[in-house]
Formats: structure tokens, C-alpha cells, sequence
């Protein structure tokens, strides 16, 4: 398995609720494989990390694509990747949505 870094911090919510910060990581800035939660109550400091993380199925879908061309002619094109990391970050907003309002 390859390293993973952090490739983008994503914080939603304000000072009157709780706020969430995802911490993406992957294998480059364009392959985002999870990201880490954690929570801030609001009147505190302090982020706490939530247990479990989000899981992105980006580095499959990445490595389908740069495959893709095999056993087509050389004149056939690659298929385009689309924008994984922001989709990685649509996922994270996705999750603060539904776990805001509980």
C-alpha cells in the first residue's frame, strides 16, 4: 500500500452548532482514498476524531481508467478522469449534512 497524504482540509459548520473537519488523504492530489472525521462542540477549541473515516472508491476508478486503453488500437483515446477530489469533497459535505441535523 502506498503512503497516503494529506491532500486537502475541508471545515464546515460555525460557532453556534458543532463543526466537522474532514482531513483528505491519498496517494497523490488527484486520488483521494479517505478522510479522516473529527468535531469540534461549539464553544470548544478542541477537534476530537470521530471513530471510523470516510471511505472514497477514487483509486480503483483510477487505475480502470489508466488502463483502459488496453487491447484497444493505439489511436483510441483514454478515457477523461473526472474531478475525484472534488466529488471526495461533495462526499464530505454530503456526510456533515446528514450528521449536523441529528
Amino acid at each position: 500500500m502506498a503512503d497516503l497524504q494529506l491532500i486537502d482540509t475541508l471545515e464546515l459548520g460555525d460557532e453556534d452548532a458543532a463543526a466537522y473537519k474532514y482531513e483528505i488523504y491519498g496517494a497523490d492530489e488527484s486520488t483521494p482514498e479517505h478522510a479522516l472525521i473529527f468535531v469540534r462542540q461549539s464553544g470548544s477549541d478542541d477537534w476530537q476524531q470521530q471513530d471510523g473515516e470516510l471511505k472514497f472508491a477514487v483509486a480503483d476508478e483510477k487505475q480502470e481508467a489508466e488502463s483502459g486503453t488496453m487491447d484497444y488500437g493505439s489511436g483510441d483515446s483514454m478515457p477523461d478522469l473526472r474531478d475525484l477530489r472534488q466529488e471526495a469533497k461533495e462526499r464530505c459535505e454530503q456526510h456533515y449534512q446528514e450528521n449536523s441535523k441529528a
